[in-house]
């Protein structure tokens, strides 16, 4: 028994250390999809998709508009065209209806493509906006709030807004820039 409990006591002695670091290690999280939708940045690219969104749903429906027409044109001839030349304009209905696919299925491509290298590069920015925060505020360890798992975090550890400040004081230094510094005042 007194075994045990100096085992404890050692045990105890060697593990306190340890457990004062825990308590002083700094963790935060943030909400990096809160940041792209709450951010001046990913506001304006947001604005961006929707626009090209618009545009080539005008341009789809424009096309399903003509596919319309043309259908209701060939139901109404039926009767008075021959076999032949209604196999023809149902070959032309057919043909105009794959390249209307095909447009939907390439603009629906370039659509995420775009949103892609979009989130691509505001990532590699917020990256470096993250870990600014984190070394002002000394935080060891920043985890995404989103996608880390994370079920719960204190008010005290989110450093969101910060993150989003930050991020759009950076844009607005960047955007500054290249006023200053573009090519005509180079050569």
């Amino acid at each position: 028994m007194k075994y045990i409990v100096i085992c404890c006591f050692i045990f105890a002695i060697l593990l306190a250390p340890q457990i004062s670091n825990a308590q002083s290690m700094n963790i935060a999280c943030v909400d990096l999809k809160r940041v792209i939708v709450e951010s001046d940045q990913g506001k304006q690219i947001q604005k961006i998709l929707t626009g090209e969104q618009e545009r080539m749903k005008k341009d789809i429906d424009a096309k399903q508009d003509e596919l319309q027409k043309l259908k209701d044109a060939i139901e109404k001839q039926v009767a008075t065209i021959t076999p032949e030349a209604r196999a023809e304009k149902e070959k032309q209905y057919q043909n105009k209806l794959k390249d209307y696919q095909r447009l939907a299925g390439d603009y629906q491509s370039e659509l995420q493509q775009k949103d892609s290298e979009y989130m691509q590069k505001i990532l590699g920015e917020l990256e470096g906006i993250v870990k600014a925060v984190a070394e002002k505020e000394k935080y060891l360890i920043v985890l995404e709030k989103t996608q880390g798992g994370i079920l719960y975090s204190a008010p005290t550890v989110e450093i969101t807004d910060k993150v989003i400040v930050a991020f759009n004081e950076a844009a607005k230094n960047k955007s500054k820039t290249p006023a200053t510094t573009t090519p005509a005042a180079k050569k």
